[in-house]
């Protein structure tokens, strides 16, 4: 069995200003020339869609917006902690033979940090950051790549957005919601496989079924 967790708001409470970044990206495309969308059509994106739009738009733009997600990603990792039961939950599925990896549109550094400060990186078999796949989340290379790498094996996505979810769907692999967001989720026309309020309550899903 193969669980593939998202790492922002599933493994760890991160204070990414997601929605101060979707602006500053815009601002920064808008120094090209008027936007191709309404600003509230474009800031409804996920951030790899605003980023690619920017950048096939305005290619000389690409290294600074970068830039900023990377600086935005840096400020909001710098502190953060495991959602509360993190470790356990990691523990408890790799005791009982699941292998475990990590699919972040973060890079792999940012992420390696968070998981080593948390304790959470001996659990993790295999971590894939945004440089190791050729499209971000929501696109399904990243779970394609890790159930390839990974092997046999029922595989599941556990993550709190619609972008894991759209991934996970995209690729053919269930979808395990958990937080806040099931609404955002479904009215994006995804039905997840099972949704859960807290991550220590996927310790009660029977992942086998």
């Amino acid at each position: 069995m193969i669980v593939i967790f998202d790492l922002d708001n599933t493994l760890v409470d991160s204070s990414i200003d997601f929605a101060a970044l979707r602006r500053a990206l815009l601002d920064l495309w808008e120094t090209a020339g008027p936007l191709p969308a309404p600003r509230e059509d474009l800031v409804r994106l996920a951030i790899p869609e605003i980023v690619a739009r920017l950048t096939a738009a305005a290619p000389a733009l690409a290294p600074a917006a970068w830039a900023l997600v990377e600086r935005f990603e840096v400020e909001g990792l710098r502190d953060a902690r495991p959602v509360p039961d993190a470790a356990r939950v990691l523990a408890t599925l790799a005791a009982r033979g699941v292998r475990i990896a990590v699919l972040t549109n973060n890079s792999r550094a940012a992420a390696r940090a968070a998981l080593d400060a948390g304790g959470l990186a001996p659990y993790v078999t295999v971590l894939v950051g945004r440089e190791d796949v050729p499209a971000l989340k929501p696109d399904p290379a990243g779970v394609r790549q890790i159930v390839a790498r990974l092997g046999p094996g029922t595989p599941y996505v556990v993550g709190d957005s619609w972008i894991d979810a759209a991934a996970a769907a995209a690729a053919g692999v269930r979808f395990v919601g958990v937080g806040r967001r099931r609404a955002d989720v479904e009215a994006r026309g995804i039905r997840p496989w099972a949704w859960i309020s807290r991550l220590e309550d996927l310790l009660t899903v029977d992942l086998r079924a």
